[in-house]
């Protein structure tokens, strides 16, 4: 139930924003909703950064038994997630699945797809 309500939360941010939103905008909206939902993440202990390659936004963070934790841009994560940022955000707004993201290489993944398929499994 926690699951859902995180994930409606999710696009209902993304849907007010109308796609007018920048790669910034949605994941400091993304780090609001973990912040709110932590009780969803209970157990999820990872370390995370998403980066654009071409705009340089990024945003390292990590989930501490749930707990939400930002990182610094030198800190050590588990799984690095890159892409341009066109493509990252038709990800957070559905247009692009992230297997063909992956497939066709407009995503690049470093370090434990654990952890990514952790996280993926909320987005």
């Amino acid at each position: 139930m926690a699951k859902e309500q995180f994930q409606q939360d999710l696009e209902a941010m993304l849907t007010q924003g109308s796609g007018n939103m920048n790669l910034s905008q949605v994941l400091d909206g993304l780090i609001e909703l973990l912040k709110r939902h932590e009780d969803t993440f209970a157990g999820v202990t990872y370390r995370y950064r998403l980066a654009a390659s071409d705009t340089g936004v990024t945003r390292g963070f990590a989930l501490e038994d749930g707990n939400y934790v930002p990182l610094a841009e030198n800190e050590p994560v588990d799984v690095t997630i890159l892409g341009k940022e066109e493509h990252l955000l038709a990800i957070f707004n559905k247009q692009l699945k992230p297997a063909k993201a992956l497939l066709t290489g407009k995503l690049k993944v470093q370090g434990s797809l654990v952890a990514l398929n952790t996280l993926a499994a909320f987005l």
